[in-house]
């Protein structure tokens, strides 16, 4: 009986199944993180909390891919003659472009709100709004310079080099998505019902394990060991943004999480700059 084909086709089919529900997460977290949408019309289905809460963990592959397209942009730039900062300015366009700029958007909110409220309804309901306040765009600018000139600063010295940090970038920033959402309370008046989850700690694992692989894949070479100093410091930068919303709203928005994505992101490549030009041993 044991010779009987027959006995290996459940497994061949949970193999298959399994492959299928994590492509289908996948596009669900690319989906998620491209577009801030829960509504996917023409596929004729709604991402709900138990989606996201399975599909989370791939965050970091969907970060490969965003960060990718931008590395991809600026080499061929550089490559075409195009200066090292225009390159890296549009690089980091390209990158606001696929995300529909929702992160961006999702810090400006936050400063806005923490910045400008007296109490924590009033910090709730300037990020509500849909006006930009000083605090929101003048942050917005440094963040987004900040991204152009420490990838110009990187390609200066070394362009592969640039690009792998704008990949580690993306990664390790939307590695920290789920641990945030776990460790913050959710404000369940302010969030869409699909991100009311708390990931599990296998998922969380998961994907911090996966974003920690990447990113030393990505930076082992024109670092070192130094990647660990950047894992450390982006992840810390997370944490602040983080502990700063417990502190005045006690939880987090969907704001909360986008702009703690961005700080990381942005911190990463300044600290990887620093240490590729010397400036960090």
């Amino acid at each position: 009986m044991s010779s009987n084909p027959e006995l290996s086709k459940p497994n061949s089919s949970d193999d298959e199944t399994q492959s299928s529900d994590i492509v289908e997460q996948l596009r669900l977290a690319k989906y998620f993180l491209t577009h801030n949408s829960v509504n996917i019309t023409n596929k004729g289905y709604i991402i709900t909390s138990d989606d996201l809460a399975k599909a989370i963990w791939l965050f970091p592959i969907v970060g490969v891919a965003i960060g990718g397209l931008g590395a991809l942009t600026l080499i061929l730039l550089i490559w075409t003659g195009v200066p090292e900062p225009v390159a890296a300015a549009l690089s980091v366009g390209l990158i606001i472009w696929i995300t529909g700029a929702t992160q961006e958007d999702g810090l400006a909110n936050l400063i806005d709100g923490l910045g400008s409220g007296k109490n924590q309804e009033q910090k709730i309901a300037i990020m509500r709004s849909k006006n930009r306040g000083s605090y929101g765009i003048l942050c917005l600018a440094i963040v987004t310079i900040s991204k152009v000139a420490a990838i110009a600063s990187i390609a200066y010295v070394d362009a592969g080099a640039a690009a792998a940090a704008i990949i580690a970038a993306a990664v390790w920033s939307r590695s920290l998505i789920a641990p945030s959402m776990r460790w913050l309370p959710p404000l369940i008046e302010e969030l869409p019902s699909e991100w009311i989850i708390t990931p599990t700690e296998g998922n969380i694992w998961k994907g911090l394990v996966l974003g920690f692989l990447l990113l030393a894949l990505m930076l082992i070479t024109p670092v070192g060991t130094s990647f660990i100093i950047i894992l450390i410091v982006g992840g810390a930068s997370a944490f602040a943004i983080g502990w700063l919303a417990l502190w005045q709203i006690q939880g987090y928005t969907v704001d909360i999480l986008w702009g703690i994505q961005q700080v990381a992101e942005t911190t990463v490549l300044v600290v990887t700059s620093a240490i590729i030009i010397g400036n960090i041993a």
